[in-house]
């Protein structure tokens, strides 16, 4: 497949992989990217084949490097320059993933880098990828359980060694392992009603009459998609802003938070905006919601969402959610943290390469402090919700446990109609989603007391 300037595929997917690196973008913002600079009949479904590798290489890349380093033999992938490690990437999950014929899998890429680099180079991946050819993956995997049975679990279900090591001293061996299977497994949509341009029983109807079979969640405007014909974000009413695409576990938080008409809500972390939005349709556009963000790129974004999906009480303000002040104190406030989003591997599976202590030791320190500017922000006996996407316990309970002690919160003993408990003495007064036992994210949710 060529495209304009005679780009091929494989060089493509390096580009947008190597964004995703070097960027820290999701997959989904940096296929955008590239493929703006993309154009020719091919365009379309050169996307659609890019996203389904870039996908996959993404999810399966510590088993993808593991592969790499075993017959490079003295040097790492990760000592290659990015863009080169990354067609190697391509090359070995065509031939060990894919089913690709590694002769075909090994010119596709081979042909790139002599046209990127040099034939030294061009030489080098030909010879790394001959050698992928003959590589077992089984028996090497076979005397790496024997050797460090951690690391095993960790290249077989391609996740960080770290989450690895928590889920298990979390949950118990069984069902970490449920937990790593489910991770890996077709991400699962669901589609939430936007109440100013339907009602649910509509929404399902319509998507029975378009192809898609869906069920009922325990959240009540949300539907679960389990079949689909066409994909449902090439329907009219998802164009026109009928229905919104938001995981079940983010749709509940809004309800937990319970609205009412005419408040003054604060969302200090609002981008993309699915919890904003959900709050302003359950207030049916009345009163304010400011809705704070550090980056301007996505504030723009919410903007053009906001116009299709006909919210108009929502304010947006670039600012900080450590550091924002307004003159006027909220009657509620919601806080999705920004987080280690270790709870959404299923559906970005790029973040799981993204952390390690360090950094989710830096995170934490930025969601206690958007727990404090909360506290000041929030009147006397206002309520909030905190949440994140992760399953860590010292970005949730622990938080939460600091916000009663340190800030000066009071936790609400919420009566959550589903999902899981948490950990720790405050455990039975927080939610807890978890892909393998609810087929959404992983999430936690806690309601808060000024």
């Amino acid at each position: 497949m060529e495209l304009f300037y005679r780009i091929t595929l494989h060089e493509l997917i390096a580009d947008v992989l190597t964004l995703i690196e070097e960027r820290e973008l999701s997959s989904k913002n940096a296929l955008e990217r590239v493929f703006n600079r993309v154009s020719g009949k091919d365009r379309e479904r050169a996307r659609g084949l890019a996203h389904a590798y870039v996908f996959e290489i993404e999810k399966w890349r510590k088993k993808i490097d593991f592969i790499a380093n075993s017959v490079l033999k003295g040097t790492k992938i990760g000592d290659l320059e990015l863009y080169l490690a990354n067609l190697l990437r391509i090359g070995i999950f065509e031939m060990k993933f894919k089913g690709v014929n590694p002769a075909i899998a090994t010119d596709s890429v081979v042909r790139v880098v002599k046209e990127k680099y040099d034939l030294n180079r061009a030489k080098f991946v030909n010879a790394v990828l001959r050698e992928t050819e003959k590589f077992d993956l089984e028996k090497a995997l076979k005397k790496l359980k024997e050797k460090d049975r951690i690391e095993y679990l960790s290249v077989k279900f391609s996740h960080p060694r770290w989450y690895v090591e928590y889920v298990i001293d979390l949950l118990g061996y069984e069902s970490a392992i449920r937990l790593l299977l489910s991770n890996n497994r077709p991400q699962r949509y669901y589609v939430r009603v936007n109440p100013l341009k339907t009602d649910i029983d509509k929404l399902a109807e319509y998507l029975e009459e378009h192809g898609v079979r869906t069920a009922r969640t325990p959240v009540d405007d949300v539907l679960k998609i389990l079949e689909y014909e066409t994909p449902i974000t090439h329907l009219d009413w998802y164009k026109e802003g009928y229905f919104v695409i938001q995981d079940l576990a983010s749709a509940y938080v809004a309800h937990v938070l319970s609205p009412e008409k005419g408040e003054r809500i604060l969302d200090l972390a609002a981008a993309p905006g699915s919890k904003t939005f959900h709050v302003a349709h359950l207030m049916e556009n009345t009163g304010e919601i400011v809705a704070v963000d550090y980056s301007l790129e996505r504030l723009k974004k919410m903007e053009a969402k906001m116009k299709v999906l006909g919210v108009k009480n929502v304010r947006l303000v670039h600012a900080d959610g450590m550091k924002f002040k307004d003159k006027e104190e909220f009657d509620r406030i919601i806080l999705d943290a920004p987080c280690s989003s270790s709870g959404t591997y299923r559906q970005f599976p790029e973040v799981k390469w993204r952390f390690d202590e360090n950094k989710i030791k830096k995170v934490i320190q930025v969601q206690k402090a958007m727990l404090r500017n909360a506290y000041r922000n929030l009147r006397k006996d206002g309520e909030m919700t905190y949440s994140t996407c992760s399953i860590r316990v010292d970005e949730n309970e622990e938080n939460i446990k600091y916000a009663i002690s340190r800030v000066g919160f009071e936790l609400i003993n919420y009566p959550f109609e589903w999902g899981e408990r948490g950990f720790t003495e405050i455990g039975d007064k927080v939610f807890r989603s978890f892909t393998h036992l609810h087929d959404c994210n992983s999430f936690f949710i806690a309601k808060l007391k000024k």
